[in-house]
C-alpha cells in the first residue's frame, strides 16, 4: 500500500468524492492540492490541503514528493474561455505537475481522462485529453492508469447546461447503451481510484466502461 498520496483536481465533482469518501485507516497520508479552502473537510485531520493558486507550480514542488499522484483536474472550454486556455489548463498543466511529481519520486499515476479521448480526433475536447494520455505515457510512471469515464453524474459547484441535458437524455436508455458510453457517478470513479491505489501490478493500463465498475485487485 503507497504511503502518500497526492490529489490534484481537488475540487471537481470526482476529487470531492473521493475526498469525501477516504478513510484513515486506508489512506493516512493525504495531500490535497487545491486553489481553495475545503470546508467540508474539517474532520479529516490525515487529509492536509496545500492551498496553490496553481501559477508558482515549483512553490508545489515539496506537495509532489508522493507516491500516488492522482489527477482530476479539468475545466471547459467554455469556462476556460477559448481553446487555447483549455488546452494550458487540460494538457499544459496536468502533465507539467505529473513530470513534476516524477522526478520527486512519484512512480504511479491516476489519470482521470474522458470517454473518446485520442490524439487524432477530430474533436477538440477529445484530441486534448488524448494528447495528455500520450504525453503521460512517456513519462516513465512505473504505474499509470487512465480513467476514460462518459457523462459524470452526481452533484456539480458549476452549471454545465450541456451535460445536463446529455444526462436528461441519457440516463432513461442507460440500459440500451454500449457500457463504453454510460453515464457514470462520481462515486463509482472515487470508489475505483481507490481500488487503483491499492494495486501494486507494473504497467499501463485504459479502463473505461465496465472496468470502470470493477474492484481492481492488488
Amino acid at each position: 500500500m503507497p504511503s502518500k498520496i497526492t490529489l490534484i483536481g481537488s475540487t471537481g465533482l470526482i476529487g470531492l468524492h473521493f475526498l469525501e469518501s477516504i478513510r484513515e485507516d486506508d489512506f493516512p497520508d493525504v495531500t490535497a492540492i487545491t486553489r481553495r479552502k475545503i470546508s467540508n473537510l474539517a474532520d479529516k485531520h490525515f487529509i492536509r490541503q496545500a492551498i496553490n493558486d496553481f501559477s508558482d507550480l515549483e512553490s508545489m514542488r515539496p506537495d509532489l514528493k508522493t507516491d500516488v499522484l492522482v489527477s482530476s483536474l479539468g475545466t471547459t472550454i467554455k469556462k476556460a474561455g477559448s481553446q487555447d486556455e483549455f488546452f494550458k489548463i487540460d494538457h499544459d498543466l496536468p502533465l507539467r505537475i505529473a513530470r513534476m511529481a516524477h522526478e520527486e519520486g512519484c512512480r504511479t499515476m491516476i489519470l482521470v481522462s474522458s470517454g473518446g479521448a485520442n490524439p487524432q480526433s477530430s474533436i477538440f475536447y477529445c484530441r486534448v485529453k488524448g494528447l495528455l494520455e500520450e504525453a503521460l505515457s512517456e513519462i516513465g510512471f512505473d504505474r499509470l492508469h487512465i480513467l476514460r469515464p462518459s457523462l459524470l453524474l452526481g452533484p456539480r459547484t458549476e452549471s454545465r447546461p450541456g451535460e445536463y441535458l446529455g444526462k436528461l437524455l441519457m440516463q432513461p436508455l442507460s440500459f440500451l447503451i454500449p457500457w463504453k458510453y454510460r453515464p457514470i457517478h462520481a462515486r463509482i470513479m472515487a470508489n475505483t481510484i481507490q481500488q487503483l491505489i491499492r494495486g501494486n501490478e507494473k504497467g499501463h493500463y485504459i479502463w473505461e466502461g465496465k472496468d470502470l465498475y470493477k474492484e481492481v485487485d492488488g
